[in-house]
């Protein structure tokens, strides 16, 4: 599990993870703390041997359903505008599946895609926490939340690429059984020639997020490559669905095809993750450096 859980945490945790009988959920981003993951302003106040945690999470998918929750908030009240990202400190959160604990409500975030889960907007009103909950060191939240970006990219990639293929095969199959002037689909160039291209563009991603996969598991630093792959797979994604859209034609702005919820679903892995923009700009600045340094 990593992100600072202590040894005992994961030898009594992880067992249940593994086996699917223990999810978790993050508690991170806030309204005005996205990509700026250093502007967080949910605070929790020492209190003897609890913190009283007060503010507002946004984006937390599966809160409601998780067994706990990592949470983060700021533990030093004094930020330094200089380096704001100093003073998060993160915490597990323990709760029962399918209810929150007192301290804690819920708004569930109106989407327009991504049905398969609840996110939520939690509140915290003097919610406490035990002092031994915290994980990792007081104040290097931040680290802990940034930690395993090549893999939250990856795996984001991997979903992209996943809806991207389910796009190409369902239009494949509708080419197949769909005629118009006394021909099916498949017979027409322009429509085949999109196919090629969808094709070739979902393997080109395939085999770079294949090829972070494996720094990742031999333990080779990757942030450039991984967010080269994100970037790639997701921009990517969003182009396959939608000429997915194209080709099924009318049906395909019908919730009677699955290719509408492919488009949607595919746009939104430009932004989860970092970005689109943020993954533009870790490359450059890799590339280039910094502006202005």
């Amino acid at each position: 599990m990593g992100g600072g859980f202590t040894p005992e945490q994961e030898a009594a945790m992880l067992p249940r993870v593994a086996r699917g009988e223990y999810l978790g959920a993050y508690a991170l981003s806030e309204a005005e703390a996205g990509s700026d993951v250093a502007n967080i302003s949910c605070r929790a106040t020492r209190d003897g041997d609890e913190w009283v945690v007060n503010g507002t999470k946004m984006w937390c998918t599966y809160a409601d359903e998780a067994d706990y929750l990592v949470l983060f908030a700021r533990t030093d009240p004094n930020k330094d505008p200089a380096k704001p990202h100093r003073g998060i400190s993160a915490f597990l959160v323990e709760k029962e599946r399918g209810e929150f604990p007192e301290g804690i409500s819920g708004t569930k975030v109106r989407k327009i895609g991504y049905f398969g889960w609840s996110t939520w907007e939690l509140s915290f009103d003097d919610f406490r926490i035990p002092a031994d909950r915290m994980l990792g060191e007081e104040g290097k939240g931040f680290y802990l939340a940034v930690s395993g970006l090549e893999v939250g990219r990856a795996h984001t990639a991997a979903r992209a690429i996943g809806l991207a293929r389910a796009a190409l095969e369902d239009s494949i199959a509708y080419m197949h059984t769909r005629k118009q002037f006394g021909h099916e689909l498949a017979d027409f160039q322009h429509l085949r020639f999109k196919i090629a291209t969808m094709a070739a563009d979902i393997e080109a991603a395939r085999q770079l997020m294949y090829s972070v996969a494996t720094d990742i598991d031999t333990g080779r630093r990757c942030s450039l490559e991984a967010s080269m792959c994100k970037l790639v797979a997701t921009e990517m994604a969003e182009r396959v669905t939608s000429e997915a859209v194209q080709i099924h034609g009318g049906a395909g702005y019908t919730t009677d095809f699955q290719v509408g919820r492919h488009w949607r679903d595919a746009r939104l892995t430009k932004i989860f993750e970092g970005t689109s923009e943020i993954q533009m700009r870790i490359i450059s600045d890799e590339l280039l450096g910094r502006a202005g340094s």
